[in-house]
């Protein structure tokens, strides 16, 4: 398990750098919406099989449209939220009105409702990466000529990235308080903690390097420390609520998207908030 772990990390972390750094923003908001889009999958199939009646099908045109949502407000920065939902939430309607005709399926409002959900948890979190690339600044990072925008990303990743594998490996060696026992049984106090260290030391450091004051770079990597693992315990409430241990496994060692983002999805906001207000 740890060896999957590990394989997949150093395939993909120096892939995801790659697309980070990739010039003008563009081909990490492709990216992310390549992710969201698994992820909506991923959200689809689990909740269509839960065991509840009715069985509840979250609507296609919102999840799709979430999966959209990265890449769209990547290449339309001066879109709207309000002029996006407008024609989406339209056309979702008509979809299980349509389905209602053809079908006979009435499951209208748990199909809508975990649409929406759906659409704003994956699409919409993601679109927050998306936003903070969104820097065109010039910078640089070792005497390479980049964009401000991919080292607020670095930095994000930076805090996640370390502070996962602080937890991870602190939990494994030396966990013995449970948290959360019946969200996410792994979990542990100590692990917490590690987790919670690395990520303000990460965040103050790298802070500082982008020109936050101390205040601010330590407030963004306790944000991150906190609501890091606030997604992960998020992610896994959904998981025991239908009943299932990972929502994919596209990822080796990890699970699926949802399962390896899930902390992106609530740190995102809090740093892209932080760089709008400090930086």
């Amino acid at each position: 398990m740890l060896r999957t772990r590990i394989l997949t990390a150093v395939i993909g972390i120096p892939l995801m750098l790659a697309v980070i750094f990739a010039p003008g923003g563009g081909l990490y908001a492709f990216t992310l919406s390549l992710l969201a889009l698994v992820a909506v999958l991923e959200y689809h199939r689990a909740y269509s099989r839960a065991d509840w009646f009715p069985k509840p099908r979250p609507n296609w045109v919102l999840l799709g449209a979430g999966a959209l949502m990265p890449l769209v407000f990547g290449l339309f920065p001066s879109l709207t939220l309000g002029n996006f939902l407008l024609p989406v939430f339209a056309t979702a309607l008509l979809y299980e009105l349509y389905i209602a005709w053809r079908v006979g399926r009435l499951s209208v409002v748990p199909n809508i409702g975990y649409g929406i959900f759906g659409m704003f948890y994956i699409g919409w979190l993601f679109t927050f990466g998306v936003w903070l690339r969104n820097d065109f600044t010039p910078a640089s990072l070792g005497g390479m000529r980049t964009e401000q925008g991919a080292l607020w990303t670095l930095w994000l990743f930076a805090m996640l990235w370390l502070g996962d594998s602080a937890a991870y490996f602190t939990g494994k060696s030396m966990g013995k308080r449970k948290i959360a026992t019946l969200l996410s049984p792994a979990k542990t106090l100590e692990g917490f903690i590690a987790n919670l260290v690395l990520c303000m030391l990460v965040g103050w450091q790298g802070g500082l390097l982008l020109g936050l004051s101390t205040g601010w770079a330590i407030a963004a990597g306790l944000g991150v420390g906190v609501l890091g693992q606030l997604g992960d315990l998020f992610e896994s409430a959904l998981k025991r609520s239908i009943g299932v241990k990972d929502f994919g496994g596209v990822l080796p060692g990890h699970g699926g998207v949802l399962d390896r983002f899930d902390s992106f999805l609530f740190s995102a906001p809090w740093i892209w908030w932080i760089v709008q207000v400090a930086g």
